[in-house]
């Protein structure tokens, strides 16, 4: 059941996302990727914490891995195992931002998060992207000429998807509803960004394994927050 929301402002999204990834043991570039990659969700209307925490918690567990190699357009973990989406959005940002306009289509193994890559594709800025979820229902997600649409449910995962960025002819779904991405840029700046409450905290433990007890020299020395962490 969802709870009541938090509205953060986008700062707050990329500091504290960034800093819980390393929580959860990703390293400090992917951090940065991870936490730009999650605000993009918020720009498209969609909650970027309730797409973290079920990654985090899956690389924090060892149940999904950033130990990823590509071959022949399939994205997937050395070992076969779950694919870490805090690892593969930034693979991805950099494969379509390499060649903006080409044509790419890149098969991702099973990934914890879906939604996330939805991050990372509109991040990248290709003219126009398709993800397709290959789950039990179909999902589909397109990013073209500024909007982005959805169809299905994004919540079920860990599924594998398939990233078509450029292909010829028309991708953009009509019977669908829009969402402006410059405008959700521009909302989430003037207005903040609401996230669901509890998904939020669990976000907080994991930028929370980052800190460390302060002490009294420290403090008088006017070192971090006046709550005493």
């Amino acid at each position: 059941m969802a709870t009541s929301p938090v509205l953060l402002s986008l700062n707050e999204i990329l500091f504290h996302f960034a800093r819980a990834a390393s929580g959860a043991g990703a390293p400090v570039g992917i951090c940065e990727e991870f936490a730009t990659t999650a605000a993009w969700l918020a720009f498209i209307d969609m909650d970027p914490a309730r797409a973290a925490l079920p990654a985090l918690d899956a690389l924090a567990r060892d149940e999904s891995s950033g130990d990823l190699v590509i071959r022949d357009n399939r994205l997937a973990c050395r070992d076969g195992g779950m694919v870490s989406a805090l690892f593969a959005g930034p693979v991805i940002t950099d494969r379509l931002s390499m060649a903006p306009d080409e044509s790419v289509t890149l098969h991702v193994e099973k990934v914890d998060v879906p939604l996330l890559l939805a991050g990372a594709v509109a991040a990248a800025g290709s003219v126009h992207a398709r993800l397709s979820w290959h789950g039990s229902t179909r999902t589909v997600i397109d990013i073209a000429g500024g909007l982005a649409a959805l169809q299905g449910d994004t919540a079920q995962g860990p599924v594998a998807v398939t990233v078509v960025a450029n292909a010829p002819g028309a991708i953009m779904s009509s019977r669908v509803p829009r969402h402006a991405i410059e405008a959700g840029r521009r909302t989430a700046l003037d207005e903040g960004i609401p996230v669901d409450s509890a998904a939020w905290s669990g976000v907080l433990a994991y930028y929370a394994k980052t800190l460390v007890p302060s002490t009294t020299r420290s403090r008088s020395e006017g070192a971090g927050p006046s709550d005493g962490t």
